[in-house]
Parts: C-alpha cells; structure tokens; sequence
C-alpha cells in the first residue's frame, strides 16, 4: 500500500507539473478509455486479505460534463482462514458528473451498479453479487486528450443475506477521443 501511494504521489507531480499549460476538453461524443491499478480494503467481515488489482475502463460523454462508464476490475486475493484463492472480477456501470470540464485538472463524482463474480478456492464455488457505488476522483490532463485519473469508490456489496463494504483507490491512464 506505501508503495502504491508514494508511486501515485510521484506520478501525479509530474503530470501535473507538465500538464499546467494544458487545455483539458470533456468534448461531447467523445470516448474516454484507459486502465488502471487499483489498491482495496475489504469489508473485515469478508475475511479476505487486502490486495492490488488491474481494471479497464470505457465512457462515453454525452455532454462535456456527464457521461456513462463501465469498468471491469480483476484481483486475486486469499482466504482468512485457509488461505485458499479468491478471484474476483467485478463489472460496473456508473455515471460520472464532470465538475470542471475545460480545467487541466478536473474533479468528478461518479455512482451506479454492476456485479462481482467471486471464485473461492476452498469451496471449489463461486458467486455472484450486487454491488451498489459511489465517490469521486480527479483527471489531470496532459495536452487535450491524455490524462491520468485518480479514484476513490466506496462499494457496497450484497451476498447473501449480508452486505459489505469495500473502499478501492485506483491510479490509472485515459484517453478522451473524438468528439466535437
């Protein structure tokens, strides 16, 4: 987790100190793809370590200030108590409210849905379940398409007559393409 936030750290210095003259533009009918590492705290009630991950990310911007993205999120992780594999791969939806489009450095807030498939090693199983999102982050722009974005999401889970929540800080690379 240090590791991750001091790279993060370092990261966005650069970014931002190269991309201060930069004119950011959330253009509308544009795409924004890119990818990410992220860092999770799970909820202690699901007895799972704290891992890192990899996703991918996809939006389209319907205005320069709103847009619907779907994000797909890998990690690997391990039982509390036998320490067996976890898998968990989770797909989400979720719209994203863009605060300050043409700044360098833009803020967003985001919320929506999707689900988590869960493999558990020890139960030779796996499952399927609801997650509910939301937070927030950052994009600093680089020139007027390339950007690097910071997240905070707090996900609320549901198995099983029970419901979790798991905080995920994620550090990433997009591109916003097209557009008028």
């Amino acid at each position: 987790m240090k590791r991750f936030l001091i790279w993060t750290a370092a990261l966005t210095i650069v970014v931002a100190a190269a991309g201060s003259s930069a004119r950011a533009e959330m253009r509308p009918g544009a795409v924004e793809f890119g990818g990410f590492l992220y860092w999770v705290h799970f909820d202690d009630d699901s007895n799972v370590d704290d891992t890192q991950g990899g996703g991918l990310r996809f939006g389209i911007l319907f205005h320069e200030q709103h847009a619907l993205e779907f994000t797909w999120e890998h990690s690997e992780t391990e039982d509390d108590f036998f320490g067996d594999d976890v898998d968990l791969d989770t797909f989400r939806a979720g719209y994203v409210f863009n605060m300050l489009p043409d700044n360098p450095i833009s803020p967003f807030l985001t919320v929506g849905g999707g689900f988590q498939q869960v493999e558990i090693e020890a139960f030779g199983d796996d499952a399927t379940d609801e997650v509910l999102f939301g937070g927030g982050g950052v994009r600093i722009f680089v020139g007027r398409s390339f950007n690097f974005r910071l997240d905070a999401v707090v996900e609320l889970i549901y198995p099983e007559d029970d419901s979790l929540w798991d905080t995920l800080l994620m550090g990433g690379l997009g591109w916003v393409i097209g557009g008028r």
